[in-house]
């Protein structure tokens, strides 16, 4: 009787174990990664992106939104203050040191020069004592080469709900501006974002150019002896 033969059949010997763990870890990743840019994909459609700071030429019309009210921080109004502050002031000019270093021409000449301080100091103190105010504000000096900004009260300012209206501080400001020179830069509390884009919103239907910078709600505002820039946006 002839003996059958049978095929053997090659079977692995090795674990593949592992290979199913990293398989399975790979699809587990790539399916995260779908879910992400799907995720990605649906927020994008529905977050609003800032719009980068552009340069401009136009003069900055600065406002603070605090406690969601509107207030004009009418610099213009303080330069006119300082203006008739510096008019007043006397001349005070430095002496010019003698070329003939004589006694009598010395003494002259120490004389002028302490004239001179003593017009430097008496100017230095006028303008620490100085206190102005616009609408919304009272005015100082601060290490006399910047301006502080702080309320006259802590409800100054004109109500976001209101400044749609026609005899509104807010509009009547709008109207005094000029939308191809000027533009308008806000100074915005934490407590006051929903304040801010209603009035962004009316500037831009008037045809303004607008800019904000986020202030905290303890921060004051300075204004350096070179101004202050918030560019627009």
């Amino acid at each position: 009787m002839r003996n059958r033969r049978y095929r053997k059949l090659n079977t692995p010997n090795q674990n593949l174990d592992s290979f199913l763990d990293i398989l399975t870890n790979t699809v587990g990743v790539l399916m995260f990664i779908s879910l992400f840019i799907t995720v990605v994909a649906v927020e994008s459609s529905t977050i609003v992106t800032t719009p980068l700071v552009s340069e401009t030429q136009k003069k900055p019309r600065f406002f603070e939104v605090r406690n969601s009210k509107i207030s004009y921080i009418n610099d213009e109004e303080i330069d006119r203050q300082i203006a008739i502050l510096t008019k007043n002031l006397p001349q005070c000019s430095v002496p010019e040191l003698p070329g003939n270093i004589e006694t009598y021409n010395y003494q002259y000449y120490l004389s002028l020069l302490k004239d001179y301080e003593n017009c430097r100091l008496q100017t230095i103190q006028s303008f620490r004592g100085f206190k102005g105010e616009t609408k919304h504000y009272k005015v100082k000096f601060y290490d006399l080469d910047a301006l502080i900004y702080e309320p006259l009260t802590p409800e100054t300012g004109e109500s976001y709900k209101t400044i749609a209206q026609t005899d509104s501080d807010f509009n009547q400001n709008l109207e005094k501006f000029d939308p191809k020179t000027d533009y308008l830069a806000f100074l915005v509390r934490p407590d006051s974002f929903s304040a801010f884009r209603v009035a962004r919103k009316q500037a831009w239907k008037a045809g303004y150019n607008v800019g904000w910078e986020p202030l905290k709600q303890e921060t004051p505002i300075v204004f350096g002896s070179n101004g202050r820039s918030v560019g627009v946006q």
